[in-house]
């Protein structure tokens, strides 16, 4: 849904006082949105805490704990070129969930609304092996008939949601919806991370990639939403079209890109457009200008 996500301000201290009471030594705590973040340890070990602000947020949050203990346990054979941080705890306070895991020492690709990112080729091949590697992942989980299913779903779903962004945004996008309209037939299924950008792959010293915030994360998503996804946050939010364009170049070589994968692609990145106006109207981030521009390289 396009409506606002509800959130809850949380008593830091108290928050605090029920972790220590659970035996974790708390050393850092904050609410930048939906969740309480925090640095805790246990018996030395440096930790991090992960705390639904809501409810309704904590059922996303049990699925990134869900999508982190399937990546470290049943998908791990599977994972050739990135890891998720392995959980140590779970449980609830005043009804909203939380989850403990594995502290990562490292530093996220970039950071959202950063100036003068910088991400180096190097990286931007990896998150397209990431992207491809997850994809690999829908045939391990789906059933064939789950994907036929999805298959009839999950386009009404897209366009059901650029309808609601449409109706939303000031901007005239009935090309955008028409576009959709016509190619919802070409799109398939396959595994997404849901939230597939920069700031979700943290790099260690050792040059270890690990995906975090898979709260949107399902195994028979839109193929190729994360690409589409990690694709316009970067030439929209960080405004670096340069870079934007070598991740997708990056992923076509390393998926042996086809007529058909065009084809694929084109619904999801203009449902992604469509959506980057809504978000540019609200998080004073994204760039209108430079998503004009991609819905004009698409449509052309």
């Amino acid at each position: 849904m396009t409506g606002e996500i509800k959130t809850e301000k949380l008593n830091l201290e108290e928050v605090g006082r029920h972790f220590e009471s659970l035996g974790y030594k708390v050393r850092k705590l904050d609410q930048p949105w939906r969740h309480v973040r925090g640095e805790i340890s246990h018996e030395n070990e440096r930790l991090f805490l992960k705390l639904a602000c809501t409810e309704e947020i904590g059922e996303r949050t049990r699925n990134e704990r869900g999508f982190n203990e399937n990546a470290n346990s049943v998908w791990k054979k599977y994972l050739k070129c990135f890891t998720t941080p392995k959980i140590f705890d779970e449980g609830y306070y005043l009804g909203k969930y939380w989850f403990v895991d594995e502290f990562v020492f490292g530093k996220p690709l970039a950071e959202p609304g950063q100036k003068k990112t910088s991400i180096s080729e190097k990286d931007l091949e990896a998150a397209a092996k990431i992207a491809k590697n997850i994809m690999e992942l829908t045939d391990i989980s789906l059933l064939p008939k789950d994907k036929e299913y999805l298959k009839t779903v999950r386009p009404e779903r897209l366009l059901e949601m650029s309808e609601e962004w449409s109706s939303s945004s000031h901007r005239d996008t009935k090309k955008l919806l028409r576009f959709i309209k016509e190619r919802k037939g070409d799109i398939e299924i396959a595994a997404s991370h849901g939230d597939f950008t920069p700031w979700a792959i943290m790099k260690t010293k050792s040059n270890n990639y690990y995906l975090i915030d898979s709260e949107a994360a399902q195994m028979g998503g839109l193929k190729f939403y994360d690409v589409a996804y990690f694709y316009h946050r970067v030439y929209t939010k960080l405004k670096r079209p340069d870079l934007a364009e070598t991740f997708l170049d990056k992923f076509k070589q390393t998926a042996n890109w086809t007529e058909k994968n065009t084809k694929e692609f084109a619904p999801v990145l203009a449902g992604r457009i469509m959506g980057g106006y809504f978000d540019a109207e609200r998080d004073g981030v994204t760039s209108t200008e430079l998503n004009q521009e991609m819905e004009k390289n698409l449509l052309s």
